[in-house]
């Protein structure tokens, strides 16, 4: 007999066996999925479209959804193509790449030598604007990084971003992105939190906005302003996304 199992007692000269307590059934928990504000960021920005018109999903994209959003895309990043996403993958140490958390069927980023990360999802067929030539972009942003937040859409604003390349009017991510793009491509840009100053936004909230694009609502300023000003939060939560458009270019 298990004495671990079952308690003998004296009573009356004879021993009593007593059944353990019996324990409570663990409650079981569901599991919890937990969706990257990165994925989450992609996901919206598929949703809210920065074409007009029907939604189109580009064949190269995932099959997930239509992308007809404010994807980001362009042209001309054939030296780059060459990169080896996987390689990519396992060199991100502090989760701000997105590629390290595609979904099967997800194009992946291709990092430029800048430390930018550029996916094409439209090609476009139009001129590619040369330095000094002002061009016209729609684009949507988000705080990719941390909840996934909108900085901004043109789509809802009806305020498209123009602006002199290779001016210094607008970041230094922009500025590369568009520099070779053809008009009609869409380009997604992913800038990691830790090159953020580098290719974005200062740090400094009163040069901040010396650059564009510039948030027009002051929903989308304080969405932004929160992850650059926040000291509690790691750098790769400060990896912004944005999706761009090349309209037109001027003379």
């Amino acid at each position: 007999m298990n004495a671990a199992a079952l308690t003998a007692s004296r009573v009356s000269g004879t021993s009593a066996i007593r059944a353990p307590p019996r324990r409570r059934a663990a409650a079981v928990r569901a599991p919890t999925i937990v969706v990257s504000a990165g994925r989450r960021a992609r996901r919206d920005a598929h949703e809210s479209g920065l074409e007009s018109g029907r939604r189109e999903e580009p064949a190269s994209l995932p099959s997930r959804r239509a992308v007809a959003l404010a994807p980001v895309a362009a042209a001309l990043l054939a030296p780059l193509v060459a990169a080896d996403p996987a390689r990519a993958d396992t060199e991100c140490t502090e989760c701000s790449n997105s590629n390290s958390s595609l979904a099967p069927g997800d194009k992946p980023f291709v990092q430029s030598p800048s430390g930018a990360r550029f996916a094409d999802l439209r090609e476009g067929t139009g001129a590619t604007p040369q330095p000094g030539q002002t061009v016209v972009v729609e684009w949507v942003g988000y705080t990719s990084g941390y909840q996934a937040k909108k900085i901004e859409s043109t789509r809802e604003t009806d305020a498209p971003y123009a602006f002199k390349l290779g001016a210094g009017e607008a970041i230094p991510a922009f500025e590369e992105a568009v520099s070779q793009m053809r008009v009609g491509g869409i380009r997604r840009i992913e800038i990691p939190g830790e090159l953020e100053e580098k290719l974005a936004y200062s740090r400094d909230p009163s040069q901040r906005y010396a650059v564009g694009p510039v948030p027009q609502t002051l929903g989308g300023r304080r969405a932004l302003d929160f992850v650059l000003d926040n000291r509690t939060l790691k750098d790769f939560n400060r990896t912004l996304l944005f999706d761009i458009r090349l309209s037109a270019i001027r003379k």
